[in-house]
């Protein structure tokens, strides 16, 4: 029996190196790994504070632009207010010259009558002007003619 305890107490010997051995891979390979997470780290955070540089130098360019856009904005918005005032104005001229030609037009309306009245007045003038005219001119030839007759007459 006692052989039987030593071969026993041998067994749990083995046994327990085996499960040192694993134990021992398992903690170089764990030892390992966090080796190479801390160097994978440390590559990050340089990384990281490379691009932190470089976009706190595009935030500052970034504002620097945005700076000269609102200048230049700011410049340019008396133009457009400019403009603006001057369709307003436009605007009014066309609807004050509408307003004139319907005014207008209503006028002529009202007054067709009476213009037209005007001018047959005016033709009416005109034609007994010509009548007059055509008169006179006839009595003048009957008055050379009867010159040249009694200058006919004379001789």
């Amino acid at each position: 029996m006692i052989v039987i305890l030593y071969i026993a107490a041998l067994i749990a010997a083995i046994a327990l190196l085996v499960i040192a051995i694993y134990l021992g891979k398992t903690l170089k390979s764990t030892s390992q790994t966090m080796d190479e997470v801390a160097k994978s780290l440390e590559k990050i955070t340089v990384e990281v504070q490379g691009i932190t540089g470089e976009s706190q130098k595009l935030l500052d360019k970034t504002n620097t632009l945005l700076e000269d856009v609102n200048g230049k904005v700011a410049k340019v918005d008396p133009v457009f207010d400019a403009v603006g005032d001057i369709g307003t104005s436009l605007l009014g001229l066309s609807q004050s010259v509408r307003e004139l030609a319907t005014l207008a037009t209503n006028k002529v309306g009202q007054n067709e009558a009476k213009i037209s009245q005007a001018v047959s007045i005016s033709n009416s003038i005109l034609s007994f002007r010509e009548k007059m005219k055509a008169n006179k001119a006839a009595k003048e030839a009957a008055k050379e003619a009867a010159k040249e007759a009694s200058e006919q007459s004379n001789f």
